[in-house]
């Protein structure tokens, strides 16, 4: 873990302890998720996210390059697998983490039509 961006997480979240297991690499950002919040290593600045956006990203970050199914996510964020309401809620939170992360190239949030969502992202350092 680059000891520079926890350190700034360390300053951002005042004293309290930042867990490696808390944090994602994710391209040229790294995501806080207790903190909600998105680091952007190259821009130098941090975005907070909403509890749902941090935690659907976390979702997709734990799922790194693999297809998350939609009723998964439902059923871990809204505690159902196919609402309307909660689908059509799912779409508008993509549709912002594309807006967050559309500044880095090396970072893909990919629908998958009939099946769900795929975070496509580099390895951290390669």
């Amino acid at each position: 873990m680059n000891a520079h961006i926890l350190a700034l997480l360390k300053l951002t979240k005042g004293i309290r302890s930042v867990n490696e297991e808390e944090i994602f690499h994710l391209g040229t950002s790294f995501i806080f998720e207790a903190g909600h919040a998105l680091l952007k290593q190259t821009e130098g600045k941090e975005q907070t996210l909403t509890e749902r956006e941090a935690a659907l990203l976390c979702i997709l970050c734990e799922n790194k390059n693999k297809v998350v199914k939609r009723e998964a996510i439902l059923e871990r964020l809204w505690n159902t697998d196919d609402d309307y309401f909660a689908s059509r809620s799912l779409d508008v939170f993509v549709s912002r983490l594309r807006k967050l992360l559309a500044s880095d190239n090396t970072v893909q949030l990919k629908t998958i039509k009939g099946v769900g969502l795929m975070l496509e992202s580099p390895a951290p350092g390669g």
